[in-house]
């Protein structure tokens, strides 16, 4: 069974190191597979850290019908069997050029809960028609694409994203990571890692900011993540007077060294699917602190690996982090406690087994209906 993984960059994304990662897993277990991606970003990922896995360029230029000949006419020559569009973007190509260049299967992708409009929702119309199914990573996820593009619920696959544990260990102890910070070992320190742009909802995190330097005054808060908004909040910072306590450091990467820094993490997001930036704190030991979107409690038990707060909601947030960072031997509890859960539930391999098993299924199904059509036109 010959595997194309479609992407449609290797920006420094969740979702980019989800399809990067699972493709290698599949590899190192001797799957037949190859990541096509089309867009190049300055400061991606590199694909060397893929190792043996098949990784392709295929430079989209000019139009949307061009590059879906070359995507088409790519598939073909490779003959595969599995055609997965992994994100939204690369399911519009992925969609038609899976299905005219004769795959056995084509599945598109979409990360989170469902937000696309107009012609992209569209095409996401268009291209469920041609698709044996979605893989999502939510079942949050599942019911969006449901509610909003009438999907069939049973051609839905929740596959909960996966993670390498040791990717985010650093041998750095929490005081040498806050002293190259500038900032001082007695300091907590709290952190939101995510892109800004609206759904991430950053506004909320300074609101919550400034609520517990009111408590704790020498708390420093992270920043993690770059946008377009981001002087807008800078701003926000700045108009409440606790800019000095927020660093806006931008995209890193030098991630593990800023988990080793954080005490707790935190995401105030409107929405999200499986969120890799509570995974990646909880896999070393970091309790978290996240709004209650849809999908939140599909990865953290309130109470258990750190807490689900009300949407919206910067004084329960506030309050929550507060008697966390007043309590070092409650946050080492709840931090262990998301590292076991992360072991047992979302480690890498675990990931890359669950897709093979949609793929695997997909494929035998395909196989049934191509036998039974073979004996209904031989009848």
């Amino acid at each position: 069974m010959k595997i194309a993984i479609v992407l449609d960059s290797l920006a420094r994304g969740g979702a980019e190191r989800q399809a990067m990662f699972a493709a290698r897993e599949l590899t190192r277990h001797g799957r037949d597979v190859e990541l096509i991606y089309y867009h190049r970003i300055e400061d991606g990922y590199d694909p060397a850290i893929m190792e043996d896995t098949r990784v392709t360029y295929l430079p989209k230029d000019g139009a949307y019908w061009g590059h879906l000949l070359r995507l088409k006419n790519h598939l073909k020559r490779g003959r595969f069997d599995i055609v997965h569009g992994f994100k939204s973007s690369p399911t519009l190509y992925a969609a038609p050029a899976g299905r005219w260049a004769g795959a056995a299967v084509v599945l598109g992708g979409i990360r989170c809960e469902y937000d696309d409009t107009g012609l992209v929702r569209l095409g996401h119309r268009v291209a469920n028609r041609m698709l044996d199914g979605w893989v999502v990573n939510s079942r949050a996820t599942t019911e969006s694409l449901v509610r909003e593009l009438g999907v069939n619920p049973d051609r839905v696959f929740v596959v909960p994203n996966g993670i390498e544990p040791q990717s985010f260990q650093t041998p750095l102890s929490p005081e040498e990571a806050k002293h190259r910070l500038g900032i001082p070992p007695h300091c907590g320190v709290v952190s939101i890692f995510a892109a800004i742009r609206p759904q991430k909802n950053h506004g909320l995190f300074i609101e919550m900011a400034s609520r517990v330097l009111k408590r704790l005054p020498h708390t420093r808060f992270l920043v993690i993540g770059d946008g377009e908004k981001r002087a807008e909040f800078e701003r926000q910072a700045e108009v409440i007077s606790i800019a000095r306590s927020v660093l806006f450091l931008g995209n890193r990467a030098d991630i593990p060294e800023l988990l080793a820094a954080t005490d707790i993490s935190v995401l105030t997001s409107h929405y999200e699917g499986l969120a890799n930036a509570l995974l990646e704190a909880m896999a070393v030991g970091i309790p978290v602190v996240t709004t209650g979107y849809a999908g939140a409690d599909e990865l953290v038990s309130d109470g258990h690996e750190g807490y689900i707060t009300p949407m919206g909601d910067a004084e329960a947030m506030a309050q929550q982090i507060i008697e966390l960072l007043e309590d070092p031997a409650h946050r080492r509890r709840l931090g262990e406690n998301g590292r076991r859960t992360v072991a047992a539930r979302f480690e890498m391999p675990t990931m890359a087994n669950n897709l093979y098993g949609v793929y695997e299924r997909c494929f035998a199904e395909s196989k049934r209906k191509r036998r039974a059509s073979f004996s209904g036109a031989t009848s």
